[in-house]
């Protein structure tokens, strides 16, 4: 299968490598040094037990350079690069192309279906540890990925295809006729915690240690939200959301956080203000999210 993957952080390094040593036709987007290493060397995933290389059919900054339309798009960008990724694909994407988002949020597939109206998209979510630890080199905690990618309804053709895909490379993978409801399950959890990070300037232990009261009036907010938006959540998805965070350790951080921190670019407006906006669309209060996202947006969040 013909599968092009664009952004080569920890998710589309991770997804390269191993469809690539599978044995698809894979393309892989990176920038700078990154680009140069995998050129060389291919993509070099370190994790618990294995340490594995593999060479995509093509590594560029510009898809044009690839000379070819592709089966499948998976977009492995931040959520504020994705419209210009999508318009940057534009030259491997045929009329049946599938395009799917494994970025955070849950408005992905929205903008990809408006930038390619006749394409079949697919929502997607990937849960994964994983981060770029040198030019070319991903390492990965833990066990690997576990992909959810669908639609709401019947599973079309070309998302079967594509989970079998992921499947024989050992991607753990569920291809989901309850999309909405997946994505918004991630989305729980990472916009609760991205903003409380943040707005606090401490890591998730601490968010849960100490300020427990906002941490279930976020999750609340953002459940009403997503339940108007099509999720089917209940009480025991925030139940879920209150473990996993139990699990990891105290000084674990967000990446929109270390963002913060560090003066970049921040997913704010996909994981702040997208609750925000959407709430007003629907006419449900959210206090803590709107008086996080004030804050956040004034120290220079965009």
């Amino acid at each position: 299968m013909k599968i092009a993957i664009v952004g080569a952080g920890g998710v589309g390094g991770y997804l390269a490598a191993v469809l690539a040593r599978s044995g698809e036709e894979v393309y892989l987007v990176a920038r700078g040094d990154h680009r140069d290493a995998i050129r060389r060397d291919g993509v070099c995933v370190e994790m618990p037990g294995e340490t594995f290389c593999a060479m995509p059919r093509a590594v560029s900054d510009d898809p044009k350079e690839f000379g070819t339309e592709v089966d499948a798009v998976l977009f492995c960008t931040k959520g504020y690069d994705l419209e210009n990724a999508a318009e940057k694909a534009s030259p491997i994407v045929g009329p049946k192309t599938l395009l799917v988002p494994f970025g955070n949020g849950v408005g992905n597939a929205e903008l990809l279906k408006k930038r390619y109206p006749d394409n079949p998209v697919t929502n997607g979510a990937i849960y994964i540890v994983s981060h770029i630890e040198e030019p070319g080199k991903v390492t990965v905690k833990g066990k690997g990925a576990l992909a959810v990618f669908g639609v709401d309804g019947d599973i079309p053709e070309e998302v079967t295809r594509l989970g079998e895909v992921f499947a024989k490379a050992g991607i753990k993978t569920k291809t989901s006729g309850r999309i909405t409801t997946d994505v918004w399950k991630k989305y729980l959890l990472i916009a609760a915690m991205a903003t409380l990070t943040s707005f606090y300037d401490e890591p998730m232990g601490a968010v849960v240690e100490k300020y427990g009261e906002e941490l279930d009036a976020i999750l609340h907010e953002i459940l009403a939200v997503g339940r108007a938006e099509g999720a089917e959540l209940g009480e025991e998805d925030i139940a879920s959301v209150m473990k996993q965070v139990g699990k990891v350790p105290y000084d674990s951080p967000t990446s929109m956080w270390l963002d913060f921190k560090a003066g970049k670019k921040t997913e704010l407006e996909q994981l702040s203000g997208y609750v925000v906006r959407k709430a007003e669309e629907h006419g449900i209060d959210t206090p803590v999210m709107r008086r996080c996202y004030g804050v956040l947006k004034e120290r220079g969040g965009y």
